[in-house]
Order: C-alpha cells, then sequence, then structure tokens
C-alpha cells in the first residue's frame, strides 16, 4: 500500500518535472542564441571595458562609504538592543525578544559589511595592482574588518550578559563550536532549521550560478576556472551535509 502511494506521488510529479525540464532547455537553446548575437556585435568586449572603468573609479572609496552606512546602522541596532536590555528585569519574554532581534541584525550588517570588504578588497588588488589607491584599499580593508569585530563582540557579550550559560569569545577561533555547545534544545533547533534554509538557499543559487557562469563563458571567454571553483564549493557544500547526515545517523 505505501509502495502505490509511492508510485503515484511520483506519477502524479514527473509531468511537471518534464514540462521543467523542456521549459529550461528551451530557455538555454534561447539563451545560447543571444549569447551569439551580442558576441557578434562585439558586447561582451564593451561591457569588459566599462567594468573595468567602473572597478577602478569605485573601488578606492567604496569600502569607507559601505562602512559607514551599514556599520552605522549595526551600531544603532546595538544601542537599541542595550537600551532594551538596561530595562529588562530578567523575566519579560517579550523585552528579551527585541533584544534577540536587533543583536541579530547588528551581527547579520556586520558580516554583510565584511562579505562585500573581502570582495572589494580582491577588486582593489586586481584592478588597482602597484597603485597607491591599493594601498588605499588594503588599509581600509583592515579598519573596516577590524571595527566588524569590535562590533560583535560587543552583541555577543550583551547576549552573554543577559544569558549567563552562554559560552564563548568571538577572539576564541573554537568560539563558534563553544557557543553551540551551551545552547539549549531550543536555540539547537533553530539554529538546525536556519541552516537547512541556508542549505537549499545555497544549492539553488550554485545551480543558477552555474548556469550563468556557462554561458557567462561564450561571452566573456574566462576559461573554465570560474566553474571550478564553483563546483568544488557546491561539492562541499552537498558532501558535507550528507556526510553529517551519516555520522548523526550512526549516533541513533
Amino acid at each position: 500500500m505505501e509502495m502505490n502511494r509511492v508510485k503515484q506521488e511520483n506519477k502524479k510529479a514527473f509531468p511537471k518535472f518534464i514540462l521543467v525540464v523542456v521549459l529550461a532547455a528551451a530557455f538555454g537553446g534561447v539563451l545560447g542564441f543571444g549569447i551569439g548575437i551580442a558576441g557578434d556585435v562585439g558586447l561582451p568586449e564593451a561591457i569588459s571595458a566599462w567594468l573595468e572603468v567602473f572597478w577602478r573609479t569605485v573601488t578606492p572609496w567604496a569600502i569607507p562609504v559601505i562602512s559607514v552606512v551599514l556599520l552605522g546602522a549595526a551600531w544603532g541596532k546595538y544601542r537599541l538592543a542595550r537600551k532594551q536590555a538596561a530595562i529588562w528585569d530578567g523575566e519579560d519574554e517579550a523585552v528579551m525578544d527585541r533584544v534577540d532581534q536587533e543583536l541579530n541584525w547588528t551581527m547579520l550588517l556586520g558580516q554583510v559589511t565584511m562579505i562585500l570588504d573581502f570582495f572589494l578588497m580582491a577588486a582593489g588588488s586586481i584592478c588597482l595592482r602597484g597603485t597607491g589607491s591599493n594601498l588605499a584599499v588594503v588599509g581600509w580593508f583592515i579598519l573596516s574588518c577590524a571595527i566588524v569585530v569590535v562590533i560583535q563582540q560587543k552583541a555577543v557579550d550583551l547576549t552573554r550578559a543577559m544569558n549567563p550559560e552562554k559560552q564563548g569569545s568571538v577572539y576564541d577561533m573554537k568560539f563558534q563550536k563553544k557557543w553551540f555547545s551551551s545552547c539549549d534544545e531550543a536555540e539547537r533547533a533553530q539554529i538546525g532549521q536556519a541552516a537547512y534554509r541556508a542549505f537549499r538557499t545555497t544549492s539553488s543559487a550554485c545551480i543558477f550560478l552555474w548556469m550563468m557562469l556557462v554561458f557567462g563563458s561564450f561571452l566573456f571567454d574566462f576559461g573554465l576556472m570560474p566553474v571550478f571553483v564553483l563546483t568544488v564549493i557546491w561539492g562541499v557544500l552537498q558532501v558535507s551535509y550528507l556526510l553529517e547526515c551519516v555520522r548523526m545517523g550512526r549516533g541513533k
């Protein structure tokens, strides 16, 4: 009976799967045709030249501007959390939730800033090689990352002040492991749900990026390396997830 139900579900879903495959193939054919036309009219060369000028112009001042905007917002969120924590009586869950929400935004803004810093640092190293502006980008990169770490440290310290059972310092190389170990079952379940959502989102993003890189290689001729790097990241994501499932399954 159970196998019949499974077969029925497969039979119901299969036509939709075929439709998606056909539409994807049609889209790929149209996109490939468009790429051929774009190559004939010299569009890739024009885009590459524009991007080179754009990054040379933007990169020297992008890190300080982004840091002021995002880290300023992160600091504002931290201050709101600290004000809420100051009036917390140790029991009001609503206040506790508001503090957690503001601190989550603080950490998110800090993390986005650091990701952008690393990208702009790479852009500066490539586009501004051998210039004084490249040294300026390195300096801004170090300063911005240092501020991110300090803000995250303050957010973690405030969380620990309100939750004495929490363990770990952001300056400890094993911070994430210690922090997870000090979480209760509900918090671990929440982390697991968030991690699974991130896994699904990243898997979908890898598929989309793979298609863009394959088609983009026909336009810009950047070779196999970007696809190889993406495939490594995709493989690490999938294999590490499945190996962890195997490991946890053995412990049951």
